[in-house]
């Protein structure tokens, strides 16, 4: 399954792409953040590694709520928390207009700023787009740019196509 999807805003892709890559190691991180201009330097992306991984995989199971699982209470603690450990908080411009904006230490913007973009589409309203494949040997992370926002699979052509005749099978045993 390719990275991004079509439909997916611009503003968003970078979210689109953190949620959807699984990153093998700190140097997969560095150079993902560093392909995004999120981390000037290759050791100020590797020293935010372990708080990638944690702030992913806090999003990946807010995404998964918007593919029906269960909404995780602890999930959002935690996210809540790690917002608060990143100083993420609203500013105010002199024309009135106003952004997200974080003081986290400079080696952990990368991370503050993927936070930034999750927190901006649940505030435009389009997080509920975010979503996890329902298949359980999937799990990936994908934008649903359909009109009616019901997508289930990350790929029709693979998980979806899959998932059917699995069922499809089941009803003719039985």
């Amino acid at each position: 399954m390719p990275e991004h999807r079509p439909g997916t805003p611009t503003a968003f892709e970078a979210l689109e792409s953190f949620l959807w890559w699984d990153f093998r190691d700190a140097g997969d991180w560095g150079a993902w953040a560093r392909k995004w201009g999120l981390a000037p330097t290759k050791s100020s992306a590797l020293a935010t590694y372990e708080l990638a991984l944690a702030a992913q995989a806090l999003l990946r199971r807010l995404e998964s709520v918007n593919n029906g699982a269960k909404p995780d209470g602890s999930a959002i603690d935690a996210l809540n928390e790690l917002i608060g450990q990143l100083d993420i908080r609203p500013e105010l411009s002199p024309s009135g207009k106003f952004a997200l904006a974080s003081n986290a230490r400079s080696v952990s913007r990368p991370v503050a700023a993927m936070l930034i973009l999750a927190l901006e589409a649940m505030s435009a309203g389009i997080w509920h787009r975010f979503k996890l494949c329902r298949d359980p040997t999937c799990s990936a992370s994908f934008y649903d740019s359909s009109k009616s926002a019901t997508k289930i699979w990350c790929s029709m052509a693979i998980c979806g196509s899959r998932n059917k005749m699995r069922r499809f099978r089941e009803r003719r045993r039985s």
